[in-house]
């Protein structure tokens, strides 16, 4: 098995020594064109992976994640998030990793900037991003990508910014799926009402809008002469505002 090649079995493969091999490993200076490629040849041929735990522990690097959120009350959603990082830090405490929370205002673009701003001024070693509408959050990732500073998006998955990996819900299997709870008990309707949160007649998130997407997929297929009509909530109203729209 892999954990059971040493550097002594590459050199002999490689007929380099033990030293040459050390120093390709870790890429090092003062190696030849010839011996590097004979142990690169002998490391493909043995199918060798570096132990990362290892090394991780020889060099005693530490590593600053960023968890870029909304900011929140008792919201078990966010919550768990956050516990979640918290319990990765310490079950990969050896790797001495650190993370670092820091909130944003929800729907507000120029909180999100100052939040980010100060995440990369800290030069973090990876990210991990609840985004806000795609350009500004694509100012961030801009960035992040000039540094070579890699980053996972939460909640909503937008793929045009290239992120490492996205974990989250599947937003147009959810509304899809709402639309089909909902005519269980509203099929004999001729028309139904969609409501949706706005900032400035914009819909707020990615997720949001792929949600109608598949809402209103299920209802052409399956309720196409039902009507939909829109109602516009904006996410800055009032309860009373709101009344005064429904009233209407």
């Amino acid at each position: 098995m892999n954990e059971k090649i040493r550097i002594k079995d590459i050199a002999e493969r490689a007929g380099v020594s033990v030293g040459t091999v050390d120093r390709v490993l870790h890429e090092r200076p003062n190696v030849s064109k010839p011996a590097r490629e004979k142990v690169e040849k002998a490391l493909r041929e043995m199918n060798y992976q570096p132990n990362m735990y290892a090394s991780a522990l020889a060099y005693n690097k530490s590593y600053t994640f960023y968890l870029l959120i909304p900011k929140h009350d008792s919201e078990a959603y966010w919550e768990e998030i956050e516990e979640g990082a918290r319990k990765a830090m310490e079950a990969r405490r050896d790797f001495h990793i650190n993370v670092k929370i820091i909130y944003y205002q929800r729907f507000d673009e120029d909180s999100f900037r100052e939040q980010y701003t100060s995440c990369l001024d800290s030069n973090p070693d990876g990210v991990v991003i609840v985004p806000v509408d795609l350009e500004t959050t694509r100012e961030f990732t801009s960035i992040l990508h000039e540094r070579s500073i890699p980053f996972i998006l939460l909640d909503s998955y937008m793929p045009d910014l290239r992120p490492l990996s996205f974990f989250g819900q599947d937003s147009f299997s959810s509304g899809y799926f709402a639309a089909k709870i909902l005519m269980l008990v509203a099929f004999n309707e001729k028309e139904i009402m969609l409501m949706k949160l706005t900032k400035n007649g914009k819909v707020l998130s990615k997720q949001q809008a792929n949600r109608e997407v598949g809402f209103r997929h299920y209802m052409l297929d399956h309720f196409p002469t039902i009507k939909i009509t829109e109602l516009d909530l904006p996410v800055d109203g009032t309860k009373k505002a709101f009344n005064l729209i429904l009233e209407e």
